[in-house]
């Protein structure tokens, strides 16, 4: 059946959620503040409402003391997060990328009453972009009771598998406002060292993905001199850069060749000027961009990925410091997973040789007692830090723990030897 898409005030429009209820929002700089905020608001007639979301750029707003009626059920947890985790309004779900668009859409576990969508005006057929947050949102919203958008005139209107129709929305509300930045991180030697030694494992032709942060956008910089690259999955204000120069084309992709396919786009102006209207960027839902057999059929799949820790068989992770959980799996497992099966492909964990400024090892004899896996040491392929590159794939456990020990920190080197030979 066909929607209102009825105009309403902030006000109004959140007056239609209840108590208990589960609400989606899109992620980082596709999150609707305005909406957010006015559910703020009227948190204290919704005991139990549960947001439910990934990224988050701010300082969690719902999470306050003041705002303990309602609950959050994150993908990606935060440090920012621990306060109201102890309260008991947290609560961690962990679970890659791709399996969002079923557990947390209609049918699914956490299948939402309503969805929150971010979006720009409609064109003159009544289609609405969801602009630089589609991964998971879009599909949600397809199939949710509930649907209340934020249509603002600063969100780029992007294009591809992008689009609600205004028969899909139930309730609008107009609010032009910034998106939420997410400005360049600063990198520093260690960084920089990094970047240029991972871009030295991209040939030119492949095509790249890369997460946040500020190795990411070390690795970027170090592929201005590439050719004929193509970019996945996320864009960055770097990546901008790198289609101006020359550097990315996608000219050379098996499947959408000439565009780059893009679940979420996170950056500052700069970015979202670049999208509007882009016919080069193709943005999409996980489904399809987080899907290991979609990045297996893309030749030369480089994964750039991070980690927190990494022992000497290979394990890997990048979301807990021991039982602790500080971040998500993301996509890191769907994109080693494709990577492994890409025809020329390469998934790269890039990280500092230390943490807690140079106190400890972030190569380990063993993940600390609780750590979560977020890559398994079966799909182990090259590990880089600044002190240089070890290639995993096919070696034996001996192999392993050497090639490791000689990109770790020289001050750690022998603590790891005696290790791993004990």
């Amino acid at each position: 059946m066909p929607r209102a898409f009825t105009r309403s005030s902030l006000v109004d429009a959140v007056a239609r959620l209840r108590p208990a209820m589960k609400v989606l929002l899109p992620p980082a700089c596709g999150e609707p503040t305005a909406l957010v905020a006015e559910i703020c608001r009227q948190s204290s007639r919704l005991p139990d409402l549960t947001l439910l979301g990934g990224i988050h750029l701010g300082d969690y707003p719902w999470a306050r003391p003041e705002h303990a009626e309602l609950r959050f059920a994150t993908w990606h947890m935060s440090p920012r997060l621990e306060d109201a985790r102890r309260r008991g309004r947290v609560e961690f779900v962990p679970i890659r990328y791709f399996d969002l668009v079923t557990q947390f859409a209609a049918g699914g576990t956490w299948a939402p009453d309503c969805v929150l969508v971010h979006c720009a005006p409609p064109d003159a057929r009544g289609y609405l972009s969801l602009g630089v947050s589609v991964s998971v949102a879009l599909p949600a919203a397809r199939r949710a009771p509930l649907v209340i958008a934020q249509v603002n005139g600063t969100m780029p209107r992007t294009l591809g598998n992008a689009f609600l129709h205004r028969s899909q929305i139930d309730y609008w509300v107009e609010v032009d406002e910034p998106l939420t930045p997410y400005p360049p991180p600063a990198i520093g030697d260690v960084e920089r060292a990094i970047g240029r030694r991972v871009a030295g494992l991209v040939p030119d032709g492949a095509t790249v993905q890369v997460g946040v942060g500020a190795i990411p956008q070390a690795v970027l910089e170090a592929l201005v001199d590439h050719r004929d690259l193509a970019l996945h999955s996320l864009l960055v204000d770097a990546s901008v850069t790198l289609v101006e120069r020359g550097v990315v084309t996608n000219a050379l992709k098996r499947i959408h060749r000439g565009r780059m396919d893009i679940g979420e786009a996170m950056g500052t102006r700069r970015l979202f000027d670049f999208l509007h209207e882009n016919p080069r960027v193709s943005m999409d839902s996980s489904r399809f961009t987080h899907d290991p057999e979609t990045v297996a059929r893309l030749d030369r799949f480089v994964a750039i990925n991070s980690a927190l820790e990494i022992d000497l068989t290979g394990q890997v992770t990048a979301e807990s410091l021991g039982q602790r959980q500080v971040a998500g799996i993301g996509g890191q497992f769907d994109f080693v997973l494709g990577a492994s099966r890409s025809r020329g492909g390469a998934a790269v964990i890039a990280l500092p040789s230390t943490g807690r400024d140079g106190a400890a090892s972030r190569i380990v004899p063993r993940l600390q007692t609780g750590a979560a896996v977020t890559s398994p040491r079966a799909l182990a392929d090259w590990i880089v830090t600044e002190h240089g590159t070890a290639g995993l794939r096919g070696k034996g456990e001996r192999g392993r723990a050497e090639a490791l020990i000689a990109v770790a920190h020289p001050r750690f080197r022998e603590a790891l030897l005696q290790r791993a030979t004990s």
